[in-house]
């Protein structure tokens, strides 16, 4: 159903660009972008397997870890010592912070004095006991109802006394067990992502160490076109050809983030967290920084071994097909050898003649060979359209 939908819209997008309507359409951005007519901006082969170009599939997103740990701090004790700061990688066991211990050693040496205190009343409270208990066998029978009173009150307040020393020692063992770890220390190899208010919740959070995964910021606009279990392909923002397999994992609506508008006249966006499982990290580091886009295969073996295009970068296909394509900074013509035609994804599998580290043009009256060529176009063309690349 979601392809079925994509399809829909691709077949409207591509009639609206097409024949007379793509040449309102480019112009305009033309204008807006400080584009010049007489160069050509091409695009990574890697970007034009899909549909329109106007049709931004590509987000931002960060490498972090599949865990994060939070350490709270106790609001009712003083911190002494900070032994990290934001950014620092600790090991298993490293310091984070120490509590101060004066005011709790302080706290244990009045307890175990109380509790001194209630041991002697204690002790106190059964000598008297069983002094009243011999003098009432022996007592009056006037006499021995004041002795009973005088009973029940020492055993009242021989529970009182023991009471009291159970809560004190319960005290010294609390006060005593956060004196041996005042000294909190890290559970995991990891880098400090956060530190907070000590009276805060999360006070700490460490990223551990382990299998990464992508956190990928998606528009209120474009958040309906995930799902959980889509293919997705991660791309180096500083090598386009570099590209890592992924999956949905998770999208996370109930905690939006709100961006202010990016003084380019965008208004504020709302965006969702969407969380995408790595099938590789070798390249990768927490913290870097990827674009995404939603994978036109789905991560076969078979499919992944082609080089397909969108046909709208194909011009006279039924006769002799070729691309504009970028040599040596200009443009030149370029004669491809076509394999099978995907009608659902509009796209031609190129058996020879293009390699996916080659940048196409898109076909315009106005292009020559020899005419100077720019990258770029792909970032401004998202913008115009809606998406996510940031």
């Amino acid at each position: 159903m979601k392809k079925a939908v994509k399809v829909i819209i691709v077949i409207a997008v591509l009639a609206a660009i097409g024949s007379a309507g793509y040449f309102f359409v480019l112009p305009k951005l033309t204008d807006s972008s400080g584009f010049n007519d007489n160069i050509a901006y091409v695009s990574p082969v890697g970007t034009v397997k899909g549909p329109s170009p106007f049709l931004s599939n590509r987000y931002s997103g960060v490498i972090e870890s599949q865990e994060v740990i939070t350490v709270d701090s106790d609001a009712e004790k003083k911190i002494k010592t900070v032994y990290i700061k934001q950014g620092d990688n600790v090991k298993k066991g490293d310091k984070l912070f120490e509590y101060d211990v004066e005011e709790m050693q302080f706290q244990l040496d009045q307890n175990k004095l109380d509790r001194e205190r209630a041991q002697s009343e204690i002790k106190s409270y059964n000598d008297q006991i069983a002094t009243l208990q011999k003098e009432l066998n022996g007592a009056s029978k006037n006499q021995q109802l004041s002795i009973e009173n005088q009973i029940e009150a020492a055993k009242l307040a021989l529970k009182k006394a023991e009471y009291e020393e159970d809560s004190l020692d319960k005290s010294i063992k609390k006060i005593e067990n956060s004196i041996k770890n005042a000294v909190v220390k890290s559970s995991v190899d990891g880098t400090i992502r956060t530190l907070d208010d000590p009276t805060a919740d999360g006070y700490i959070t460490i990223t551990s160490s382990g299998d990464f995964r992508v956190k990928a910021s998606i528009s209120e606009d474009h958040i309906q076109d995930f799902y959980v279990d889509e293919f997705i392909t991660i791309r180096s923002r500083t090598d386009e050809n570099i590209t890592w397999s992924g999956k949905v994992v998770s999208i996370d609506t109930a905690k939006p983030i709100t961006n202010a508008g990016n003084g380019f006249g965008l208004e504020t966006m709302t965006k969702y967290p969407v969380y995408i499982s790595i099938d590789s990290t070798e390249g990768l580091l927490i913290g870097q920084h990827v674009t995404i886009e939603e994978a036109i295969d789905t991560g076969s073996s078979e499919s992944s071994d082609k080089l397909t295009v969108g046909d709208y970068y194909i011009c006279d296909a039924d006769t002799e097909p070729y691309v504009w394509v970028e040599e040596n900074g200009v443009l030149a013509k370029r004669p491809v050898e076509l394999g099978e035609y995907d009608s659902e994804l509009f796209t031609y599998e190129i058996v020879s003649g293009l390699e996916s580290s080659d940048y196409l043009a898109f076909p315009e009256d106005r292009l020559y060979e020899g005419m100077e060529t720019a990258h770029g176009f792909e970032e401004d063309a998202a913008l115009a359209g809606g998406g996510d690349i940031g």
